[in-house]
């Protein structure tokens, strides 16, 4: 049985072995004890892939062990005519707990390679303002300054329009906009008995496109109103969409396709109810154990808050639901 667990598992003593319908026996995962070193987060990480442009990176500093993902292409701000080569950059640290279960370690790495082409993505969307290309999704706005500003930035005179002004002001809109070099096309649009509106849109890929899921793609969004700002939110909305489906369909895990829409939700809860069903625990020292585990686990994430005015803050907060089970916060 040991073979079936990775570096840095190890059972918890007495625990039940159980049989799947397919006559595999198994201790799953949240019957064992983590204790996840570099190497073993190396070992797993060794067994995901997405795509060759987004490599991930397993390192450790003084903080502990981190996962993070590159994104190898051209500088969204200069001209890819004057840019011999590509370049690699780093998205953020993602922290791993040693304690973290394996499984929880490989949705960090999925989530991780989500959020760094949801960068890319809201970085390659540019708008032509004034004669200049902007980017007004990207992640790098300054956010203090905008706070400072915001009646700068509030949303004043798109008042909501006819349809056929509205086609026209979306024609407008989208002649203006390069999403990955490529250029968006109106198709249709069709309002419905409850006032929201289906809007047909469609992506012609150019040959400097480097997203692999926008060659030709038709996206239908959903808009509340009939004014601009609606539909650029439900067009970004959209192209993070269909980004995220991309990898979910295209992430491995020891070529397994995890997150894929193939596998049967009413499969995987038929195995998580096989897996937990308690009948399985029949050693009373066996449970009593568990629970202290889970709870020295519980305890290694408890936050530690040595400001003061954000303690009063929490404090304050936290106040408001009464008396709380769980471990609380040091503050």
């Amino acid at each position: 049985m040991l073979d079936q667990f990775h570096d840095g598992e190890v059972p918890v003593k007495n625990a039940p072995l159980i049989q799947l319908k397919n006559g595999a026996n198994c201790i799953p995962q949240h019957y064992l004890k983590y204790q996840h070193t570099l190497a073993s987060v190396q070992r797993i990480v060794l067994g995901c892939h997405f795509d060759d442009r987004y490599p991930i990176f397993v390192s450790e500093d003084k903080q502990g062990i981190y996962i993070q993902v590159g994104i190898v292409g051209y500088d969204n701000y200069k001209s890819i005519d004057n840019q011999p080569n590509k370049k690699i950059v780093y998205g953020r640290r993602w922290r791993v707990e040693p304690e973290l279960p394996t499984s929880e370690i490989i949705q960090t790495v999925f989530l991780a390679l989500k959020k760094a082409r949801e960068h890319e993505v809201r970085e390659v969307f540019k708008l032509a303002v004034r004669n200049h290309k902007t980017t007004p999704f990207s992640c790098h706005q300054d956010l203090p300054l905008m706070a400072n500003n915001a009646h700068l930035i509030k949303e004043v005179g798109d008042r909501e329009l006819t349809l056929d002004a509205f086609i026209v002001r979306i024609g407008q809109v989208l002649s203006r906009i390069r999403y990955d070099h490529s250029v968006v096309e109106f198709v249709d649009i069709e309002e419905r008995k409850n006032g929201s509106l289906l809007v047909d849109v469609r992506i012609l890929g150019a040959k400097r496109s480097q997203l692999e899921e926008i060659n030709g793609t038709s996206l239908t969004l959903v808009l509340n109103n009939k004014c601009t700002n609606e539909f650029l939110y439900a067009l970004m909305d959209k192209l993070i969409h269909l980004s995220d489906r991309y990898v979910e369909e295209h992430f491995t895990f020891n070529d397994f396709k995890r997150f894929s829409r193939q596998n049967s939700i009413q499969e995987i809860a038929d195995l998580s109810l096989e897996t937990r069903n308690k009948a399985h625990i029949q050693d009373d020292k066996f449970q009593t154990a568990l629970e202290e585990i889970n709870y020295e686990t519980d305890k290694t994430r408890v936050p530690v808050v040595l400001d003061t005015q954000l303690a009063k803050k929490i404090a304050k907060n936290l106040s408001c639901f009464g008396a709380l089970d769980g471990i609380l916060p040091s503050l």
